[in-house]
This record gives structure tokens, sequence and C-alpha cells, in this order.
């Protein structure tokens, strides 16, 4: 796990679904107690959220890029870096 900037997180995050090797991306809070999942599962990708809302979503085409834009800046309205995992 390291700590990058806001921004380096948001393009990496914002690209896990186009990279090929992909089995899942976190996002931490720099306090560690908020975060952010993109997990590959066998029934599809998975957007987990655990912070201000708790939730579970099954990602398809359309609407996924704008789901992870959401939860992004839900959860790290006023965060500068943050701990990446992948």
């Amino acid at each position: 796990m390291k700590l990058v900037p806001l921004r380096q997180a948001q393009v990496k995050y914002m690209n896990c679904l186009k990279a090929k090797p992909f089995t899942g991306l976190k996002l931490l809070t720099f306090k560690k107690d908020r975060f952010v999942e993109v997990r590959l599962q066998d029934d599809g990708m998975h957007l987990i959220e655990s912070g201000y809302l708790n939730q579970d979503i099954l990602l398809d085409g359309k609407e996924a890029k704008k789901r992870l834009k959401d939860a992004f800046n839900r959860e790290f309205p006023r965060s500068t870096r943050l701990y990446l995992e992948e």
C-alpha cells in the first residue's frame, strides 16, 4: 500500500475499467476510515464503498464510469493524498 497524490489516484481509479490484467483496486483515506474498492469477481465487476455510504454495486458497461466518479467524489471530498492498494 502506498500513499499517492489525489490526482494520480483518480487517474488510476478511472482507468481501471480499461486495464486488462485487472483483479482489484482499493483507495483509502489517509486515516483509513473510508474506502472505495473496485474488484473483479465471477459475476462481474463490483464497486464496494465503505464510509458515507456502505454499499456493494455490480457495475455494467454503460454507467460504470459515472458510478465510479460519483463514489470517488462522495468518499474523498477534501482528501489530498490517498492510499492505493492493487
